[in-house]
């Protein structure tokens, strides 16, 4: 979503969410590009709605109304084409006495964002590339206590020697069982560093026997070049879409992350459409 909306017209380190009130057109001709290009599942432009976030710009009061506008753009893009998970990112800080957000800060901070998404009928809640275990798991109480429907978790994970790690050093085995005995319905990963495509294949068999939950995989388009102030991503469509059919082996729910346009959705449908059993 992030640099769909930069090719849209929003500056760098300008506040993509807020324009779910001010150009939610604009954000819905991006989702709809997904659902046109086969997309079966598009999530709400919310991964920064949060109070911590927002008040960057001096925006945190309007929490709610930015997450309940966002439901009503994919809403609006999906049509009945397409399912709606309501996204909800990482705070952008710590957890004390790490950083200094106090639990009881991010719990009302995701109980604005929650229930603004849920009350505009999202089909499920997504908390996604989360690397602190104890901000996921606050996250899947609050959602699962506000009587979501289904909620994905996803983390992100990195190339740490020949294993992976989030960025808070969480392993996958210990994630796995972590999701699982929080209720969780999908465990998933997203993004993360020094990984290709294909290392999501492993990730996803890890993920699913460590949890016994269905699983969910969103790669990059390859990994971030800057150019000047700008992350690119280089790999092809017709690239990825072959990446991600192997994914495909692995993963129940299998898309993209950073970097991928509707084009890469486009060449990974029709691949797998035309796959041989």
């Amino acid at each position: 979503m992030g640099t769909e909306l930069q090719r849209a017209g929003l500056e760098v380190g300008a506040c993509g969410d807020e324009w779910n009130l001010s150009h939610p057109d604009r954000v819905a001709a991006i989702q709809r590009a997904y659902v046109d290009a086969g997309s079966e599942i598009i999530l709400t432009n919310t991964f920064g709605t949060n109070h911590f976030v927002l008040a960057r710009y001096g925006l945190a009061d309007q929490t709610a109304a930015i997450a309940r506008a966002a439901v009503r753009a994919a809403r609006g893009a999906a049509g009945d084409r397409a399912w709606v998970l309501g996204d909800v990112g990482p705070c952008g800080g710590f957890l004390a006495p790490l950083g200094d957000v106090t639990p009881h800060a991010l719990e009302a901070s995701l109980h604005d964002t929650i229930s603004a998404l849920l009350a505009e009928a999202v089909d499920g809640i997504i908390i996604e590339t989360m690397t602190a275990l104890d901000e996921l798991l606050i996250a899947l109480r609050v959602a699962r206590d506000l009587g979501a429907p289904l909620v994905v978790a996803s983390l992100a994970f990195d190339r740490v020697r020949n294993d992976f790690r989030t960025m808070m050093g969480v392993g996958v085995e210990q994630a796995g069982e972590a999701v699982r005995d929080a209720g969780a319905a999908v465990i998933g990963a997203n993004c993360g560093t020094h990984l290709a495509p294909r290392d999501f294949v492993e990730l996803g068999r890890r993920l699913g026997a460590s949890s016994g939950l269905p699983v969910m995989l969103q790669p990059n388009a390859g990994q971030p070049e800057l150019e000047g102030d700008r992350a690119v991503y280089r790999l092809t469509p017709e690239a990825m879409a072959s990446d991600l059919l192997e994914v495909a082996t692995v993963g129940r729910i299998v898309g993209g992350c950073c970097g991928t346009t509707p084009a890469h959705i486009a060449a990974f449908a029709a691949r797998f459409a035309g796959r041989t059993a």
